[in-house]
C-alpha cells in the first residue's frame, strides 16, 4: 500500500529566496570625549538601554576646577571691559585698550564655555536606545579620547535589518513589485524550518555588484521578540506575487533521477513515472510548472524499490475479500 494525494491548483506566492544577515540599523561606538579616570559604570553588558540613559561617569573633580577658574577669569575680564568703556569716554584710555580689554573678555568667556562643555563630557549618556555589548574597560582606568577601543558598543535591535543579495535577473520584478506596493518579506532561520519575524523591502543598492553579478537589498523588521541578532545568518523570502492557479503537490512526492525530477502517479492501480518540472518549494509544497495537469494522483511517500508499472493500492482504500496487496515486482 502506498499513500496518495491529489495534485492540487490553488493560490501560492511568487516567491524570491536568498540567505541574509542581521545587520543593525544603527551602530553607535561610545567613546570619552575627555580623559580621566572612569569612576563609575551604570549598566550591565548586554543590558538593554534607553537614548539618554547614564552609562558612565568620568571623575568630573578637575573640570569642576577649570570650570570655576574661567568662569572668575571671565568676570574678571568683562568687569574691566565695562570700566573702560566709561574711561575711554573720557579719554583716560585709548580706543585700543577698550579693544584689547573686549577682546580678553571674549577669549576668557570663550574658555569658560569650553570648561563647561568638558566638564559636561564626564558624564557620558546613551546617544540611542539598543543593547550594549561587552565593557572594554572597567572602572578605575583612565580612560581618554585617543583610546584605540571604545567604551562599550550599543546596536540597535528594534527594530533591526536583514541584507541580502538577489541575482541581477531578478532585480527588474522586485523593482516593479516595488513600485506597486511595499514588497512583504519572511524571515527564517538559515535553514529555512522555523519563522522568525517578518518585514518590508527599504532599500535596493543603486548598483549591481560586478564581481558577483548581484544587487544588494535590505528589510526593515520590527523584532520585537529579539528573535533577530547583528551578525545572525537566516533565511530571506520576499513574496513577490500571488500566482491563482499553481499546481501542488507535497514535497516528499518529489524524486530526484539522472533525467532531472519526477513523481509516481497512481494510474489503474499501477505506479507510473512521470517527469515534472520544479518551479519553487514553499514548506511542505512543491509547485510544479510542467508536467501535471490537476487530476493525478501522486505517490507521497515512495516506497524502497518501487518501479514503473508496479501493481500498487492506496492506503485508504478498502482490501477485496481473500485478495492479497501486491508487493513490487520485477518488470
Amino acid at each position: 500500500m502506498v499513500d496518495v494525494a491529489p495534485v492540487r491548483t490553488k493560490p501560492m506566492p511568487v516567491l524570491l529566496e536568498s540567505v541574509g544577515q542581521v545587520v543593525s540599523e544603527h551602530t553607535v561606538q561610545v567613546r570619552p570625549q575627555v580623559s580621566g579616570m572612569l569612576r563609575r559604570v551604570y549598566f550591565s553588558e548586554g543590558q538593554e538601554v534607553a537614548a539618554g540613559q547614564r552609562l558612565f561617569q568620568i571623575e568630573a573633580a578637575p573640570f569642576e576646577a577649570a570650570l570655576t577658574a574661567t568662569r572668575a577669569a571671565w568676570q574678571s575680564a568683562r568687569g574691566n571691559a565695562a570700566r573702560l568703556v566709561q574711561l575711554e569716554k573720557q579719554h583716560y584710555v585709548t580706543p585700543q585698550d577698550l579693544i584689547n580689554a573686549r577682546a580678553v573678555a571674549d577669549q576668557t568667556e570663550a574658555a569658560y564655555r569650553q570648561a563647561k562643555i568638558s566638564l559636561g563630557y564626564t558624564d557620558i549618556r546613551a546617544p540611542i536606545a539598543g543593547r550594549t555589548g561587552a565593557l572594554a574597560v572597567k572602572a578605575g582606568n583612565v580612560v581618554g579620547p585617543a583610546d584605540a577601543a571604545p567604551l562599550v558598543t550599543i546596536n540597535e535591535v528594534r527594530p533591526i535589518q536583514v541584507q541580502f543579495n538577489i541575482p541581477q535577473r531578478s532585480l527588474p520584478l522586485v523593482r516593479e513589485r516595488q513600485a506597486l506596493q511595499s514588497v512583504r518579506a519572511v524571515i527564517t532561520r538559515d535553514d529555512g524550518t522555523t519563522t522568525l519575524d517578518d518585514g518590508s523591502l527599504v532599500f535596493i543598492d543603486n548598483a549591481v555588484n560586478t564581481s558577483t553579478g548581484t544587487v544588494l537589498l535590505k528589510v526593515r523588521v520590527p523584532n520585537r521578540r529579539e528573535q533577530l541578532w547583528p551578525g545572525q545568518y537566516v533565511g530571506v523570502r520576499l513574496q513577490l506575487s500571488l500566482d491563482p492557479n499553481s499546481l501542488v503537490v507535497p514535497q516528499t512526492a518529489i524524486q530526484t533521477g539522472q533525467s532531472g525530477t519526477y513523481v509516481y502517479l497512481l494510474i489503474d492501480g499501477k505506479a507510473t513515472i512521470r517527469p515534472v518540472r520544479v518551479d519553487r518549494e514553499i514548506g511542505a509544497e512543491t509547485v510544479i510548472s510542467s508536467g501535471l495537469s490537476g487530476s493525478e494522483q501522486v505517490i507521497v511517500r515512495v516506497p524502497r524499490g518501487l518501479r514503473s508499472g508496479t501493481r500498487v493500492a492506496p492506503a485508504d482504500a478498502p482490501l477485496p475479500v481473500n485478495a492479497a496487496v501486491a508487493l513490487p515486482s520485477a518488470e
